[in-house]
């Protein structure tokens, strides 16, 4: 089943074998769910002759309701970013429809759920406006909450029904934006307008776009085959050099050669190929990564306890700062657990609806500041 996600992730013909065929389609389907590429596995066993039972009717479905959402989120995204142009307000849309559309060999392959929004900080106040008047609406409505959190994004959904994540900057976490300063102004003087299924889209830069999907990937553990194939794709066309000066300048160098360095070897090359980045994939905190490569092989499947990307997730400069992340996070994922096994986190503090003009005058402030106020 792991050979299984990795042909379909990177877009290789499925070997089939009798241990496989044992594999009822609820199981398949929630192996492509856990990694997010459920409808890939549609494509890679298209040259069979026939599915196993159950297999037909789950992969499907996935690739329909993929197809269906992306659908949707074009259109949203067409409205929506029309608006944004006629407003003179720089933005780009980042990661999921972009990624399935232009990066990704097709755009049935990779599931998404949001669409993403990368807006100027100094215009992010208008282009929430923006949004809610060609039909969307806040989902964030907890004024107090979101003055104290300092999030770099509101969540929204957009006229069409799609989630809507409009970001004034790219790590959402105050933390995340003080270990690793994305110049988001200067990226968004960076993009390039490409053809993302008929519609003409601002997007990040090649390496731009590699550097955020690599430090939201490491954030996230990179522990999805999604992230690495998307990891994978995304530096087809990126000049290595220039992403390696802009990795350093953000002071990312670790979780993005970390996050490479994995994906191209779950993808089957020895390792990144780029000198300087290759070369930090090799410190002590790289070489504690692929250990536990080693030892667990990725990717891992559903019920398997070994899932936890917090190696990724707490890689900074240095490996005694890694070490400190990676204990923290050990107890922020143990507080985590306690509040789903005691039912706490059906609750989403955020989108209660509290309101606070001076709270949502604070938050607004911070976001047109870029976070430094």
């Amino acid at each position: 089943m792991a050979r299984l996600l990795l042909d379909a992730a990177f877009d290789r013909p499925a070997q089939r074998s009798a241990a496989l065929d044992r594999a009822t389609g609820s199981e398949i389907w929630e192996a492509g769910r856990l990694h997010r590429v459920t409808p890939a596995i549609a494509r890679a066993v298209r040259g069979w002759d026939e599915l196993p039972d159950g297999w037909a009717p789950a992969l499907r479905s996935a690739r329909e309701r993929q197809l269906l959402r992306h659908l949707q989120a074009l259109e949203d995204l067409k409205g929506i970013g029309a608006a944004l142009d006629r407003a003179g307000i720089a933005w780009a849309a980042v990661k999921g429809a972009t990624l399935a559309s232009v990066v990704w060999p097709h755009a049935d392959m990779r599931e998404y759920f949001d669409l993403d929004l990368l807006v100027q900080p100094a215009a992010f106040r208008d282009a929430v406006r923006i949004v809610e008047d060609v039909g969307g609406r806040l989902l964030d409505r907890n004024w107090p909450a979101l003055r104290s959190s300092r999030r770099g994004e509101l969540a929204m959904v957009g006229r069409h029904g799609t989630h809507v994540d409009v970001h004034w900057h790219l790590a959402v976490a105050p933390s995340v934006r003080r270990a690793f300063p994305l110049d988001v102004d200067a990226m968004l003087a960076r993009r390039r307008r490409r053809e993302l299924s008929g519609i003409s889209v601002p997007m990040l830069d090649a390496e731009d776009q590699a550097l955020h999907v690599a430090v939201h990937a490491a954030q996230a553990g990179a522990n999805r085959l999604m992230w690495l194939a998307d990891a994978y794709y995304v530096t087809a066309d990126v000049a290595w050099d220039e992403l390696a000066r802009r990795s350093r300048a953000a002071r990312a160098s670790v979780p993005v050669a970390l996050v490479l360095d994995r994906a191209y070897r779950v993808a089957g090359h020895d390792g990144v190929g780029c000198e300087e980045l290759a070369g930090v994939a090799s410190n002590a905190w790289g070489r504690l990564a692929r250990s536990r490569d080693a030892r667990h092989p990725f990717p891992g499947l559903p019920g398997d306890a070994r899932l936890g990307g917090g190696v990724y997730a707490a890689a900074r400069p240095s490996a005694a700062v890694s070490a400190g992340q990676l204990a923290a996070k050990h107890v922020q994922a143990r507080l985590i657990g306690w509040r789903h096994r005691a039912g706490r986190d059906a609750v989403r503090p955020l989108q209660e609806d509290v309101p606070d003009v001076a709270a949502r005058e604070a938050y607004f402030a911070t976001a047109v500041s870029g976070g430094r106020r």
